[in-house]
């Protein structure tokens, strides 16, 4: 079981575009970003636009989202 499964089913997941760090390419890269209450993290299943390698281990770099 992982972190993201212990996420309570009553929290609202918002998604919407951000910035990501490829660990593979080293470039900043734009990508679905989901977040769970405070915490933020690439929506799984995404391939880098550059090299093609999954983001699902990607940092978080930027996620826009009004208040």
């Amino acid at each position: 079981m992982t972190a993201r499964d212990k996420v309570p089913t009553t929290a609202k997941a918002i998604t919407d575009k951000g910035a990501v760090h490829c660990p593979i390419c080293t470039h900043t890269v734009e990508a679905e970003v989901t977040q769970i209450g405070r915490r933020v993290f690439a929506k799984p299943g995404q391939k880098c636009p550059r090299c093609s390698s999954p983001l699902d281990a990607a940092a978080v770099v930027r996620f826009d989202r009004a208040a």
